[in-house]
C-alpha cells in the first residue's frame, strides 16, 4: 500500500490541487486522505485500479473539506467539480504512458538538445533569451531550436503512446 501511494502521490496531489484550487487546502486534505487511506487499506484489492480507489476517498475529503469550510466561495461549482473528479482517474493511464514516453524520447535526443531542454526548462527560472546570451547565440536561433526539440519530443510521445494502444 505504502508502495502505491508513493508511486501515485504526485498524481493525488495535482487531483487535489485541482479540485481545491490552492495547493495549500491541497497538501491538508492530502494528510486527510493519507489517514483514511490507511483507515481502509483492508478494502482495497491489490489488482485492481489504485487510482479510481484513492480517487473516491480523496472526493470524499474534498467534499468534507468545502463542508467544514462553508463559508468559504467554493473554487469549482459541485458540477464541475464532479465532472473532474469522474475524468481525472480516467486520464491517469494516458498521462502516466506520455511521462513514460517522454523519458524515452528526451534520452533518444542528441545531446546538445538534451543540454538545451535542461538550460530552459531546468530548475533555473530562466528566459529563452537568458539562455540564448549564455550561449552567446541570438534568441531567435534558441528559440527555433526549442520548437524543433518541442515538435520532435511531440511526435515521438504520439508514436510511442500510440504504440502501447493507450491512446
Amino acid at each position: 500500500m505504502v508502495r502505491l501511494l508513493s508511486q501515485h502521490q504526485r498524481w493525488l496531489f495535482g487531483y487535489l490541487t485541482a479540485l481545491l484550487g490552492n495547493p495549500s487546502d491541497a497538501e491538508d486534505v492530502m494528510q486527510e486522505v493519507c489517514v483514511v487511506m490507511w483507515q481502509k487499506h483492508e478494502q482495497f484489492q491489490l489488482g485492481t485500479n489504485f487510482v479510481s480507489w484513492l480517487s473516491v476517498i480523496a472526493y470524499h475529503q474534498v467534499q468534507k473539506f468545502w463542508r467544514e469550510k462553508k463559508k468559504q466561495r467554493m473554487f469549482l461549482s459541485v458540477e464541475l467539480m464532479d465532472q473532474l473528479a469522474q475524468a481525472m482517474p480516467n486520464e491517469f493511464e494516458l498521462l502516466e504512458a506520455r511521462r513514460r514516453a517522454l523519458a524515452d524520447c528526451a534520452s533518444d535526443l542528441r545531446d546538445t538538445d538534451r543540454q538545451l531542454l535542461g538550460q530552459c526548462y531546468g530548475n533555473r527560472n530562466v528566459t529563452t533569451k537568458l539562455v540564448a546570451e549564455e550561449l552567446g547565440r541570438p534568441s531567435d536561433t534558441v528559440y527555433k531550436a526549442l520548437n524543433r526539440i518541442r515538435k520532435a519530443l511531440f511526435e515521438c510521445i504520439n508514436r510511442k503512446v500510440s504504440a502501447e494502444g493507450v491512446a
